[in-house]
């Protein structure tokens, strides 16, 4: 599996096919974001932060990146950077896995639930559970070295019993996947199941702690099941554990998980394709790359 410290989260829509009721959208704070960036701007992006931090990886976000009309030749161009991608999606417009994901090294899939009616009560969507079910049995059976995370949102009352946990952990199991039980991002804290309750339960399914990071927790059985519970990391509950990643809007701004920073607009430095005046700025933004660029 591959650890990233630091990475673009490219943003590349902000609209998407469902409506679950806790998405925090990845840091967008507009209900309309103009579409200014294009796919030769995200290279751009990506070049620099490879060749300046060693940033050798980029996820791609939403939104739904699969409605965006840009997000095949976005791939294409990062890819020719030497950049490994991952996109996060809901797989329900995912129709031609090999053709649609072939630039792709990882897919983060969100599937809080196996269960229709849990499944829908979280994304408030009709589309069946059962037809993306398929669709990963699909992307496994076609593409069988691309990486696949499937995230689940844990939620109380919903979909946070052992049993509703253990059964999603052994479909991926069985299509070679990895589960990620992430705990929610919201101002209602009766909805919000802690890392460590997480554990708890998984505990009570029949599963053992292997490892532990500042972020994650990897658990496991005898019979090869694996999990990570990971902190989400949005809002002021992690602020004083520094920042992860940097998120690139499609209107230029960038921001960090941190909900109060300051969030700045790059749209000027990316058209003007200014390297220094772009990585000043993201050095500027985010403190841990300074020490990347400093003069020993």
């Amino acid at each position: 599996m591959t650890v990233i410290e630091h990475e673009f989260r490219i943003v590349i829509t902000p609209f998407c096919n469902y409506r679950c009721f806790y998405c925090h959208r990845e840091g967008l704070t507009e209900e309309s974001t103009p579409l200014a960036l294009t796919p030769k701007d995200y290279q751009f992006m990506c070049r620099v932060a490879k060749e300046r931090w060693g940033w050798n990886t980029v996820t791609i976000t939403g939104g739904e990146p699969f409605i965006s009309p840009i997000y095949a030749e976005t791939c294409e161009l990062i890819a020719k950077e030497g950049v490994r991608i991952t996109t996060v999606s809901n797989a329900s417009l995912i129709a031609r896995p090999k053709q649609m994901l072939k630039d792709n090294a990882q897919i983060n899939i969100s599937l809080h639930s196996l269960t229709p009616e849990v499944y829908r009560q979280i994304t408030k969507t009709t589309y069946p559970v059962q037809e993306v079910l398929d669709t990963i049995i699909s992307i496994r059976a076609q593409m069988p070295e691309l990486e696949i995370h499937l995230n689940a949102t844990v939620i109380r009352g919903m979909n946070d019993s052992p049993e509703e946990m253990a059964k999603l952990v052994r479909f991926a199991h069985r299509v070679d996947a990895q589960v990620k039980f992430i705990d929610l991002a919201s101002q209602n804290e009766k909805l919000i199941v802690p890392v460590e309750e997480i554990l708890q339960k998984l505990t009570e399914a029949g599963f053992t702690k292997t490892e532990e990071s500042k972020w994650q927790i990897f658990v496991s059985k005898e019979n090869g099941e694996k999990a990570i519970i990971t902190r989400c990391g949005f809002g002021k509950k992690y602020a004083d554990w520094g920042y992860r990643n940097l998120f690139i809007n499609p209107d230029g701004m960038l921001s960090t998980e941190v909900a109060d920073d300051i969030p700045l607009n790059l749209l000027h430095e990316i058209r003007a394709r200014d390297e220094d005046a772009f990585a000043s700025k993201v050095e500027w933004l985010f403190p841990p790359l300074r020490l990347k660029t400093r003069p020993q």
